[in-house]
């Protein structure tokens, strides 16, 4: 309570001295702490003074720490409780943002919920095979549609799940400039991966702009965005 008192007493404070200080500025120019600062500088105004400073550090407190990091979440089946955490550091100096920190950390508990059309595979991932054949585009909105995306080969888990999946089906991956590597939807490289795998005379594209990934039991293959194929969607939580 003391403190939102203080806090709204230096901003009725302010709102009066910066009506003030206005009255020997031009009607355009910005009025903040500094200018107050500035004003009781050239005014010798010690009050005015004290004013500004307090002013700036309650904006430095209110901004005195970094951004939240992205949630981590427990590993759940669907239908169990868990809990997500994440954290961000404050400083002491909050002004400058400099030298000694402390790091705040954030929990909340969460359901993890799988689409009831999905299948949870090996107890971890919710996935669904659409065996109806799609451009990348459509794919992609198809996915979406879910709440999903088209599934990430980035790790060697994953590339095996998809493996297991008859037929060609559409994977993340599609080339941004002619000539570039292909990438995922967060920006991954999976020609990077040490289970990266053209399939038999691949790739095929001559690196048209137009292009992106897709597989087979043989390994990868390039095709245009128009190739249509099926499709292996994730809910990712």
């Amino acid at each position: 309570m003391a403190e939102a008192f203080t806090m709204i007493w230096l901003m009725f404070l302010s709102t009066l001295l910066a009506n003030c200080v206005a009255a020997t500025l031009s009607p355009d120019q910005h009025i903040d702490e500094n200018t107050i600062l500035d004003f009781a500088e050239k005014s010798n105004k010690t009050f005015l003074k004290l004013i500004g400073l307090a002013i700036q550090n309650l904006r430095c407190d209110l901004d005195r720490c970094s951004q939240w990091s992205q949630w981590t979440v427990d590993a759940l089946t669907p239908g169990q409780y868990g809990v997500k955490t994440r954290s961000r550091d404050c400083w002491y100096d909050s002004c400058n943002k400099t030298g000694q920190k402390t790091v705040e950390n954030d929990s909340e508990i969460f359901e993890r919920n799988c689409p009831v059309s999905y299948n949870i595979t090996h107890g971890k991932f919710c996935v669904a095979f659409y065996n109806e054949k799609h451009n990348y585009s459509a794919a992609k909105q198809l996915c979406e549609k879910d709440g999903g995306q088209i599934f990430n080969l980035d790790t060697k888990e994953r590339y095996e799940i998809a493996q297991s999946y008859t037929g060609i089906i559409h994977i993340q991956g599609e080339r941004r400039v002619t000539g570039g590597p292909f990438y995922d939807d967060v920006g991954g490289l999976p020609l990077e991966r040490p289970f990266f795998k053209w399939a038999s005379g691949q790739p095929n594209d001559g690196a048209s702009v137009s292009t992106t990934l897709i597989l087979s039991s043989a390994g990868y293959y390039d095709a245009p965005v128009g190739y249509v194929c099926s499709v292996l969607c994730e809910v990712v939580y």
